[in-house]
């Protein structure tokens, strides 16, 4: 029991940080990071001065750390949007500590794949693989199956940025098989996120590092089936974005210049509503690929309404 001299708490109190968390999780797929990051940081802080502050029994605590851990991955997740680095890492790091006070393994998983993607968006992705091993570990006997093929699906990605690709492909194996046998609807709502959608897109970006660093483009026609899968099933317009530059940038592998403009184009309708800097950061990665195409007009054009789409 917490010995602070300050308000009981229960479990409505849990139930209303819940509540905030959704809220913002709902907002930040709808519309970016940047839309709502400030509400959602003074939201944390209300939250954890509540916790910091406030009487509890040991049950009770156990309910609150999770939903401060929950809390605190929406706002670093926001942070990362915005390419607040620091300030994402610092959020998950807390957020990780919050959820292992809490006892729940499958959200400190949830939490340090997270912390992964900041890493390896950062350019390390050796410190994003240990984040995930460390997840894999922690949920060796009670993981939930949908979290346990995403946890693969991102190994694989890491394992491809860092050139291994029979490992990479061995992962990519495990989150299909994983996902395809054992995928259930009653997940967590912190790995709602986590449908057919999402791992196909994941894998479809692993298959398309792959083509590059292995110089096999045939692995960039297996990654525009799984990125067509993807953009068949999303719901958000940002993931939306995300898989047509990755499916314009699988194009330019396989040397489809006309498909890869007219996606590009996609991307820009779709992307330039979202307020998020990751969004713009592809954009950007799309124009440097195409570059060595753009004595063809259409290319040019791409380019030129891609670099105008990036500012922030």
């Amino acid at each position: 029991m917490s010995e602070s001299r300050g308000s009981r708490l229960g479990a409505g109190d849990a139930a209303r940080i819940a509540d905030y968390t959704r809220a913002f999780r709902q907002l930040d797929n709808r519309h970016g990071g940047g839309s709502t990051l400030h509400s959602a940081t003074g939201q944390l802080a209300w939250a954890t001065g509540l916790i910091r502050d406030g009487r509890y029994t040991e049950t009770t605590g156990r309910l609150l750390f999770r939903e401060l851990a929950d809390l605190a991955g929406c706002v670093g997740w926001m942070s990362h949007d915005v390419a607040q680095g620091p300030a994402a890492i610092r959020y998950l790091t807390m957020a990780v500590h919050a959820a292992r006070e809490s006892g729940d393994r499958n959200l400190t998983s949830h939490l340090l794949q997270c912390l992964a993607r900041i890493w390896g968006y950062l350019g390390r992705p050796d410190l994003a693989s240990d984040c995930i091993a460390l997840a894999l570990y922690g949920t060796r006997n009670d993981a939930h199956p949908v979290l346990r093929a995403g946890l693969y699906a991102l190994a694989a990605r890491f394992a491809a940025l860092q050139g291994e690709a029979p490992e990479a492909l061995r992962s990519v194996r495990h989150a299909q098989e994983i996902f395809h046998e054992h995928a259930v609807e009653d997940r967590p709502e912190y790995i709602a996120y986590l449908d057919h959608a999402e791992l196909s897109s994941t894998l479809g970006e692993v298959l398309l590092f792959l083509s590059r660093s292995s110089g096999q483009p045939q692995h960039a026609t297996s990654a525009l089936d799984l990125l067509s899968t993807a953009a068949a099933e999303r719901d958000f317009a940002r993931s939306s974005a995300f898989d047509a530059i990755a499916a314009a940038r699988a194009l330019l592998v396989v040397d489809d210049l006309e498909a890869a403009c007219a996606t590009g184009l996609r991307a820009i309708r779709i992307g330039s509503h979202v307020e998020s800097a990751r969004v713009r950061r592809r954009f950007l990665d799309l124009v440097r690929e195409a570059q060595p195409h753009e004595s063809k007009p259409a290319v040019r054009d791409l380019r030129e309404q891609l670099l105008a789409a990036a500012r922030p």
